[in-house]
């Protein structure tokens, strides 16, 4: 059965299928099973984004194969890179792929040769495989239709890897973006900390930092930064509890709303937190708190 979930199931775009319903008595008309393929980053001694600061210098490798290496495979694989989520701007990375796994190395040069342009902040490369079968047919990773690549709900199965991305992001380093430690509130809708004020802010490791509370007594927000793409992650922590007359105890705080909600900004020297305060008796809801770099 877990097998099952992994073999893409697509809908044949023309009449006559790539397989034939005699070739398998318990297969659909017009369906067509295809060995879904897989790719990811090879992050040991490569670049798991594009630093902004210097994008030239990116090195990334990828590698290439299928789910399930005893299952049918396709004739080959097309490598292709897309730019910005622009189905009319794909370009092949690599032709006639046939051995799997097989490598590929990705650098900055290659894909501003690529595409004809030079690497910008925010700019996303997503890197899949068209699918070439026996027959001669192809697949499409990014279909100019607009339709999901390998077939509808493939990416959200569970394991599925069919596609990567890389990003070109601003780098994070920790000391760099610390520096003194010295933070203004910008943003402060729980309001412990008050817009205008200055916060400190502590390094714990090179992925973890701490935002001290100014209150005596209470617990820092311990934050997690994911260097890959610089969201950040608040696991649940207890803060502390408020003076009579509330009622509630101890009050905690989680980061909720995922990477575009909270991150930290090293060009800018941000950090944006969408917490969502909670007490053993329920939640209050989600405050924004953000802080500059002075």
């Amino acid at each position: 059965m877990k097998k099952i979930l992994y073999i893409v199931a697509l809908v044949s775009l023309v009449m006559t299928s790539a397989c034939r319903k005699s070739d398998n008595a318990t297969m659909l008309d017009g369906i067509v099973y295809l060995n879904q393929p897989a790719i990811e980053k090879v992050l040991k001694g490569f670049d798991e984004s594009i630093a902004f600061q210097d994008p030239l210098a990116f090195k990334g490798k990828l590698t290439v194969g299928v789910k399930f290496d005893t299952e049918a495979k396709p004739k080959y694989f097309d490598i292709v890179i897309m730019k910005n989520g622009d189905l009319n701007n794909v370009k092949v990375l690599k032709e006639k792929v046939s051995t799997m796994p097989t490598e590929i190395e990705l650098t900055g040069p290659q894909i501003e040769q690529i595409f004809g342009a030079a690497i910008a902040l925010n700019d996303n490369y997503d890197i899949g495989a068209n699918y070439i079968t026996e027959e001669g047919k192809t697949y499409e990773a990014f279909p100019k239709s607009g339709e999901a690549g390998y077939g509808a709900g493939v990416i959200s199965q569970p394991g599925a890897g069919p596609t990567i991305r890389y990003s070109c992001i601003c780098k994070f380093d920790m000391d760099e973006f610390l520096g003194d430690g010295k933070f203004e509130v910008i943003v402060d809708d729980w309001e412990d900390f008050g817009v205008g004020t200055i916060a400190e802010v502590k390094k714990i490791d090179e992925k973890t930092f701490e935002i001290v509370y100014q209150m005596t007594g209470y617990n820092n927000i311990k934050v997690d930064v994911k260097t890959g793409d610089n969201s950040i992650n608040v696991a649940k922590q207890p803060l502390g509890a408020y003076p009579a007359p509330w009622p509630y105890g101890v009050y905690s705080v989680a980061s909720v709303g995922g990477a575009t909600a909270n991150l930290v900004n090293p060009c800018e020297g941000t950090i944006k937190i969408n917490g969502a305060y909670t007490v053993s008796a329920g939640g209050f809801g989600t405050y924004p708190l953000e802080l500059k770099k002075k």
